[in-house]
């Protein structure tokens, strides 16, 4: 089957689109600011990146379609509003995980007692660091890119065929450069050790989080 040119040229923009989109620090340097002051592997760290870009990319494509349903307008709306709930979530989280940072490195974290190798401490910090991958993932995942919409949202008039086409192409890209991009974070963390970097990266995380989620809100 052969493909009309405007269907090549909408498959080729949703792929330019992701590049663009997701070579925004904002969408994968979380991961690697808090994988590293959690101390995550690498392959639990770009698990959840993977997590998030996945969620962003389904409803990025699931946003842009219904704005062929109910206009573009109203899904640039919806995603807008939806960027502005992404915004206070990162900012409070950022702040609350700034915070039980600097618990921590207060002493204040000295909670139960020592069973052998391993203590209630230890697996509250384990279920920490847990909830906040998992966090960080729904919260970054659910953010749409309002940009791709109207792309996606041209390709359903174009066909199934090419709206399939479009939205693997925004996929493959976002997730293969987010995931890519946290990568080469990660490598790149981890050449330079700085002592006060080590011992503040919980709470310099959650400040720039913050700043994120301000960011989402401007």
């Amino acid at each position: 089957m052969e493909l009309p040119d405007a269907g090549i040229v909408l498959i080729t923009s949703a792929s330019a689109t992701a590049f663009f989109h997701a070579v925004v620090p904002d969408h994968w340097l979380p991961f690697v600011l808090v994988g590293k002051a959690q101390g995550w592997s690498k392959r639990k760290t770009l698990s959840f990146s993977a997590l998030s870009a996945t969620l962003h990319v389904v409803v990025s494509i699931v946003l842009g379609i219904i704005g062929y349903t109910i206009g573009i307008a109203s899904a640039s709306s919806i995603g807008e509003k939806m960027d502005s709930v992404i915004g206070i979530g990162l900012l409070l989280f950022g702040i609350l995980y700034s915070a039980w940072g600097l618990k921590s490195q207060g002493g204040a974290l000295h909670i139960g007692h020592s069973h052998g190798p391993h203590s209630h401490e230890d697996n509250l910090k384990g279920k920490k660091r847990n909830i906040t991958g998992w966090g960080l993932a729904v919260i970054m995942g659910l953010n749409p890119c309002v940009v791709v919409l109207p792309v996606i949202s041209a390709t359903v008039a174009k066909g199934f065929i090419v709206m399939l086409l479009a939205s693997a192409a925004f996929a493959l890209t976002t997730i293969v450069l987010l995931v890519g991009l946290t990568s080469l974070g990660l490598l790149t963390s981890y050449k330079f050790k700085f002592e006060f970097l080590e011992k503040y990266g919980e709470v310099l995380s959650g400040i720039i989080l913050s700043l994120t989620g301000i960011a989402f809100l401007m």
